[in-house]
């Protein structure tokens, strides 16, 4: 094969935005809703929560450094106090988006060496 290998991903077409006819991509959109969408301030501090548990890891009460989702967002689960926890980077980047249930049981599975 000659010649160059093209990327099979095209962009969309501009979106005409003015009576004038001037357009925006779809990549500049996304950008403008990026910078206009608020986020909403978390409804706990913290500091309160690191606290609460005595600045460990909920999970084995090494020094925590994160704040971890019980029940993650990707999952369904909200951001409120009741399911925020401090957790160690060990156990909060081996949880990742699991629920509690699957990754405890996947820590207890067996391992093939």
């Amino acid at each position: 094969m000659t010649g160059t290998r093209r990327n099979s991903r095209r962009l969309p077409p501009p979106i005409s935005v003015g009576a004038d006819g001037s357009s925006l991509s779809r990549l500049d959109v996304a950008a403008l809703y990026q910078r206009t969408r608020r986020r909403r301030a978390a409804p706990y501090r913290r500091a309160d929560i690191f606290a609460r548990w005595g600045g460990a890891c909920c999970y084995c009460d090494a020094p925590a450094e994160h704040l971890d989702h019980v029940q993650p967002l990707s999952r369904g689960g909200r951001d409120v106090l009741s399911n925020v926890v401090p957790a160690c980077a060990t156990c909060n980047l081996a949880k990742a988006a699991l629920t509690l249930a699957e990754w405890i049981a996947d820590y207890e599975a067996p391992r093939n060496p």
